[in-house]
């Protein structure tokens, strides 16, 4: 067989291999320049920390510790400084309030980083370096092969040349990238390859309806649920691919009827993943489905969607963050065209992500870099984002080629950016308001002196679905020189000149079943408190 020459492999045929070589290389450069396992500030861990520490208990829970229950915190033989989080359940146990469905993907590296520890002289507790050292390295390796299935999936449809071009766009033009290097183990980066390679067994399923196929398929859709709950929706993808008339709406479902055998075995692979979820609960709860977040008081709240903020907000919003999704949004437009029944799922599962979303609690989704949580569907909305590409560089005209070309590869920049403004720190991670993101935009050497424009939220109203924000650059000392039922008159004025807050607050009282007056009363004294007594930290 002939070998591959130089030439060959940097030919335009071969680019979207090139490509994935790229981006590996740039993320592994990242990962040791990083090295994020090797970081320890006292209780916060490099890797395993804030919500890593929940989805990753299981582990050293179960195959350290021997009790997935955590009842050995009681006998005091370790020092739980942030090693496990759980929340009390109604009859007195600890229970970890996340999924177990990212302890599945991490086993194997969890596994090995446990067997080598005594060949590197580390603790085998589970925390040790080597153990955040192989969650880091993990997530490349799923990360690699989400980019090789994306790759397969765009050749479907695309020439090389604009699957290679959108591989870069997606691999270094979204927030993908630093959730695959700096903050590797969240949730994010794993969802994207799940719900890639879920797509192209999709596509493949309904090629060729075999057993093999439809367990496949069962298997990932049931471990992308386990991880978040909210990815149940890639069932528009399952149920509408292919569709765009009446006649292949009628024609799915008689191939639904037909194949009921393969659906029942499907949907006994997609509970398969869960069966360990369905007994821990049971051992700890006694019951086999539970509402771990419950204890914390998170819900939705489905007739206050946030929509627009969740989009566009300084605080979080996606396209602002992210702004190169937008084009991906544009390109379904032309993506009608180019791929037949492709844009009504696409469509049906974006808009059914952003509008369950942004009705989360804290739509905002807490400390993180952006839209963290539209990350998941950055393997179907490659898609679209190629269509767009296409149309781009098929243009007649080389003005407008160039232009949109430059615009592309100036986003692509800008994201590279707003990552390093991220890590250090230059984009606050969940208190970011329009003044702070100006003071810092386009600098190369970001200044700490953004951080009294801060827009801090209130935990507990929010929680309640009462959206409180205070600007940390208003001066509120003048509250302590006036009587608190001055200070309440005076924050419920306030209140009635909010846009929102008015809807909240009724919204509010219609679930508690108490008067509005009452709960915009107890509103005005929470904010008065937050003002006048509360410290922030600035």
């Amino acid at each position: 067989m002939q070998g591959l020459t130089l030439k060959g492999f940097f030919s335009i045929d071969n680019s979207p291999r090139v490509v994935i070589l790229f981006l590996i290389l740039i993320f592994i450069g990242t990962n040791f320049t990083h090295h994020n396992w090797t970081r320890d500030d006292g209780p916060i861990r490099g890797v395993i920390k804030w919500d890593i520490i929940s989805f990753y208990g299981y582990l050293p829970a179960t195959f350290i510790y021997g009790d997935p229950s955590l009842d050995f915190l009681d006998e005091g033989d370790i020092d739980n400084d942030n090693k496990f989080w759980w929340s009390p359940t109604e009859n007195g146990r600890k229970i970890i309030y996340m999924s177990c469905g990212l302890s599945i993907m991490y086993a194997p590296f969890f596994l090995m980083a446990h067997a080598l520890a005594p060949v590197f002289g580390e603790a085998r507790d589970g925390f040790s370096s080597i153990y955040q050292f192989f969650l880091v390295w993990g997530t490349l390796v799923y990360v690699a092969i989400g980019f090789i299935y994306l790759k397969k999936i765009l050749l479907r449809y695309f020439t090389p040349l604009i699957t290679a071009i959108t591989l870069v766009l997606i691999g270094l033009g979204t927030n993908l990238y630093y959730y695959s290097t700096h903050e590797a183990a969240m949730s994010h980066a794993y969802n994207f390859v799940l719900i890639t390679v879920f797509f192209h067994t999709l596509l493949r399923w309904y090629e060729e309806a075999s057993w093999g196929r439809t367990f496949l398929l069962g298997l990932l859709f049931g471990l992308i649920v386990l991880i978040r709950p909210t990815n149940i929706l890639i069932l528009m993808l399952l149920l509408f691919w292919g569709i765009d008339s009446w006649t292949l709406f009628r024609e799915r479902i008689q191939f639904f009827l037909r194949n009921i055998p393969k659906l029942l075995v499907m949907i006994f692979a997609f509970l398969l993943p869960w069966i360990p979820q369905f007994l821990y609960w049971k051992m700890i709860t006694g019951q086999f489905l539970y509402y771990s977040y419950g204890a914390h008081g998170d819900r939705f709240y489905f007739d206050n969607p946030h929509i627009i903020e969740s989009l566009f907000s300084y605080r979080k919003g996606w396209l602002l963050y992210t702004p190169l999704m937008a084009f991906a949004i544009i390109g379904l437009i032309p993506l009608k065209r180019m791929i037949r029944g492709a844009r009504l799922p696409i469509i049906l599962y974006l808009v059914g992500m952003i509008y369950v979303m942004s009705c989360w609690w804290t739509w905002w989704f807490g400390g993180g870099f952006g839209g963290r949580i539209y990350i998941d569907m950055y393997g179907i909305m490659a898609l679209p984002l190629a269509a767009l590409v296409t149309v781009i560089l098929t243009h007649k005209k080389k003005l407008v080629q160039y232009v949109l070309t430059g615009l592309l590869a100036g986003l692509v920049l800008l994201q590279l950016l707003q990552t390093r403004h991220y890590v250090q720190t230059a984009i606050h991670w969940d208190a970011m308001s329009k003044k702070a993101y100006w003071f810092n935009f386009m600098r190369l050497r970001h200044s700490v002196d953004y951080l009294p424009l801060l827009s801090r939220h209130d935990d507990e109203l929010c929680r309640e679905g009462i959206y409180v924000f205070y600007d940390m650059s208003e001066d509120w000392s003048h509250l302590k020189k006036i009587t608190e039922e001055e200070g309440i008159e005076l924050m419920m004025k306030e209140i009635e000149q909010s846009r929102t807050l008015p809807g909240d607050i009724r919204r509010y009282a219609r679930r508690m079943d108490i008067p509005v007056e009452e709960a915009k009363r107890m509103t005005a004294k929470r904010i008065l408190y937050m003002k006048r007594d509360h410290p922030f930290e600035r």
